[in-house]
C-alpha cells in the first residue's frame, strides 16, 4: 500500500547529494533557514486504471530556501537535474515493495520570504502509483463429493 510518508523520505534521498543542510519533511520551521529543502505532499487524486487496480496520482510540493535570489537559481538548476534523471521511471519506495513513476517537475521563480535575508523557489513535483483494489477472500474448496444415480434423476 502506498504511503506518503515513505514516499516523502525517497524524494528525500534522491536529494540528499544537491548540497543542503537540512530537510524538512512535511512540517515547514517557524523561521524559515538558508540552504534547506522542505518536502511537503500537497494532495492527490484516484482514478481507475484497470478492474483490478487503480491509479493514484500525488502532488508535492520541493522548496528550496537560499540566500537570494541568485542562490535559489543555482540550486534549483542542481534540483532540477536530479529530478530530470527520473522522469517518466519507476523509483521504488524507501522500505517498500511499491514503486512510484515522476511524471513531472516544475519550479516557481525565487521570491523573498518573510525571514530576513531568506529567499525561497518552489518546485512542483507530480508522481503516480498504482495500488490494487482490495478483492474479496474466498475460503477454499476442502472437499468435492460426488453422488452418482443409475438409472435415472
Amino acid at each position: 500500500m502506498a504511503d506518503i510518508i515513505g514516499e516523502i523520505n525517497t524524494i528525500g534521498d534522491l536529494l540528499a547529494t544537491v548540497g543542503v543542510t537540512r530537510f524538512y519533511k512535511q512540517d515547514l520551521p517557524k523561521v524559515y533557514v538558508a540552504n534547506t529543502i522542505g518536502i511537503r505532499w500537497q494532495g492527490d487524486s484516484d482514478e481507475d486504471f484497470t478492474q483490478a487496480a487503480y491509479e493514484i496520482t500525488r502532488t508535492y510540493q520541493v522548496i528550496y530556501f537560499g540566500n537570494n535570489e541568485v542562490d535559489c537559481l543555482n540550486k534549483t538548476k542542481v534540483i532540477r537535474s536530479k529530478l530530470s534523471d527520473y522522469l517518466s521511471k519507476k523509483v521504488q519506495i524507501r522500505d517498500s515493495n511499491d514503486f512510484m513513476t515522476f511524471e513531472s517537475f516544475s519550479m516557481s521563480a525565487p521570491f523573498k520570504t518573510d525571514a530576513d535575508g531568506v529567499y525561497a523557489v518552489v518546485g512542483v513535483l507530480s508522481v503516480s502509483l498504482l495500488e490494487a483494489y482490495t478483492q474479496p477472500h474466498y475460503e477454499k474448496m476442502q472437499e468435492i463429493h460426488a453422488a452418482i444415480n443409475e438409472g435415472g434423476i
